[in-house]
């Protein structure tokens, strides 16, 4: 059973039952009714090593679909509490990652828990919120440990989006803005560099860096320019940038990186920040992927 047209143009939602998936839930409906977007709830099943020769493999299809749709049932009437205009459900029998990933080829956004197994069993057992981070065709929010539904520091950033200058980074800062914007929180500009020193912020004076804080400063007057009403700060941090990241999401809303398609063997290096944020930032990680 795969995935049916209810994905298309819908944020859509993975759910299992688990708390950190109605963590995702909530977020995701609240946001489907921002929008005046659709809600899909998705539950993916599958047999994996489930079978067995002593047990019928129709047997446990069949108590895997009961199980799915009570999953969907208890979702669905959370999800009603939130007002959403138009919410659907789906189940699907199929590897979460590979159903999830074909969802983005079609949904607008895809909203995912993670229960927070960290980076190296992430790499053994198979993270779908990391799987979707490095290939979703959409943007993908991944709520790992630590998320609230609400503001989480009436004085942090709100929402946090990382920048390194480069074209690739303009579907993020678009994308933060807007979130920004749709939720009523200011918006923090985030870059880093390395340079041998202990990390930390980088003085507003500091000469080595004139020339990235003066871009970064462009960046953020283009960005008060086309959203009057958004306030936007900047920062620049000092250290490795996934480390920097992790450290500067703390109190963040939502935390937005950019990811892009890889043509060298230096995109790997920002493959492995962006899914080393994923694995360890407290809250709402954002993916959003350059435009194909």
């Amino acid at each position: 059973m795969g995935l049916t047209n209810k994905v298309d143009g819908a944020v859509v939602v993975g759910v299992d039952g688990s708390a950190s998936s109605l963590g995702a839930l909530d977020w995701a409906a609240d946001q489907a009714r921002l929008e005046d977007r659709p809600l899909t709830l998705v539950h993916v099943s599958t047999l994996g090593g489930l079978t067995s020769p002593d047990i019928d493999s129709g047997t446990i299809s069949a108590v895997m679909h009961a199980e799915g749709r009570s999953v969907l049932q208890r979702a669905h009437a959370r999800a009603a509490a939130h007002q959403v205009r138009d919410l659907r459900s789906d189940l699907v029998m199929d590897d979460p990652r590979r159903a999830l990933l074909e969802a983005s080829r079609r949904a607008h956004l895809l909203v995912v828990g993670s229960r927070g197994r960290g980076p190296v069993a992430s790499l053994l057992l198979g993270s779908v919120g990391t799987a979707l981070s490095q290939h979703a065709r959409c943007p993908v929010v991944v709520r790992r440990p630590g998320a609230g539904t609400g503001a989480e520091d009436p004085d942090g950033p709100g929402v946090l989006v990382a920048t390194d200058g480069l074209p690739h980074s303009e579907a993020a800062v678009a994308w933060a803005c807007h979130l920004a914007a749709l939720r009523r929180l200011p918006l923090t500009v985030v870059r880093t560099v390395f340079d041998g020193l202990p990390p930390g912020p980088v003085a507003a004076d500091d000469p080595a860096h004139k020339d990235v804080r003066a871009r970064l400063d462009e960046l953020a007057a283009r960005l008060r320019h086309h959203h009057p009403a958004l306030e936007v700060s900047v920062w620049l941090e000092r250290g490795l940038a996934d480390d920097a990241l992790v450290r500067a999401a703390a109190g963040a809303d939502v935390v937005v990186l950019g990811a892009h398609a890889r043509r060298s063997v230096l995109d790997l290096l920002d493959l492995d920040v962006t899914t080393s944020v994923v694995e360890r930032a407290p809250g709402l990680v954002a993916v959003v992927p350059e435009p194909r």
